[in-house]
């Protein structure tokens, strides 16, 4: 279950005009079944850090891959006839290089 803070702010987002076009875009992804609940919440969290984050540079230092493979992995594309989800060590790899990007962050901020 999705928790409370997650759902309200998500509600708050939705006040805005592109936010309740979006809201609406996912609310009718969600009941057509084009996306599980749970792909909804990463997908939510997700674009908000892509307006911060460039995908090449995560890829390209974490991964040793390029930009268009870690968009096939987060946008769950069918290449080659399968879907390109993450794997469980890849998705283990992106949570540590995103909370090793937050330490660094973190650590740029602290000294300012």
């Amino acid at each position: 279950m999705v928790n409370e803070d997650l759902i309200n702010e998500i509600i708050q987002r939705a006040e805005s005009e592109e936010g309740q076009r979006m809201a609406d875009e996912t609310f009718a992804r969600l009941k057509n079944g084009e996306v599980s609940s749970d792909k909804l919440v990463i997908d939510l969290k997700r674009e908000d850090i892509a307006k911060v984050l460039k995908v090449s540079y995560i890829a390209e230092r974490f991964f040793g891959r390029s930009r268009s493979w870690l968009c096939h992995k987060l946008n769950n594309d069918i290449v080659n006839g399968k879907r390109e989800g993450f794997t469980i060590e890849e998705r283990k790899k992106l949570k540590s290089a995103l909370d090793t990007i937050a330490c660094e962050i973190q650590n740029l901020s602290d000294n300012l």
